[in-house]
This record gives C-alpha cells, sequence and structure tokens, in this order.
C-alpha cells in the first residue's frame, strides 16, 4: 500500500507535529524540574543557615550558663 503525494505531506507533518510536541513538553518538564530543584536547594540553605544561627546562640548561652556556674561555685566557696 502505497501513499499519494497529498497523503505523504500529511503523514509527514502529522509526525513533525508529535515530534515537536515530545520535545516542548520535555523542555517544560526540564524548565519545571529544574526550578523545583532550585527551589528545593535554596531551602536546604536556608535551613542550613538556621541551624548555624541556632548553634551559635545555644553555644553563646551555653558558654554564659557556665560563667554563672563558676561564679557561684566560687562564691559558695
Amino acid at each position: 500500500m502505497y501513499f499519494s503525494d497529498s497523503e505523504e505531506w500529511l503523514v509527514i507533518l502529522a509526525a513533525s507535529v508529535i515530534i515537536i510536541g515530545l520535545l516542548v513538553k520535555t523542555y517544560r518538564d526540564y524548565k519545571s524540574m529544574t526550578f523545583d530543584m532550585n527551589k528545593k536547594v535554596a531551602k536546604q540553605e536556608e535551613d542550613e543557615a538556621y541551624v548555624r544561627k541556632l548553634k551559635k546562640v545555644v553555644d553563646e548561652k551555653n558558654q554564659q550558663l557556665k560563667k554563672v556556674i563558676e561564679q557561684k561555685n566560687k562564691a559558695k566557696k
């Protein structure tokens, strides 16, 4: 079974539209995944910065508490 010239062009056009559609969908998925990943990385960096800040505050409070305990121990003696 052979196609006429107009049918061949129609088949080529349909195949081209399908291929272009797949390429566009793939590109959109890639952009979406990259955006989500960048968002996730930014959130992780923000969380890590918060944890570092919190650790610094806890360390400062710990140092202050140690000084107060030392002063109380000196006052008892």
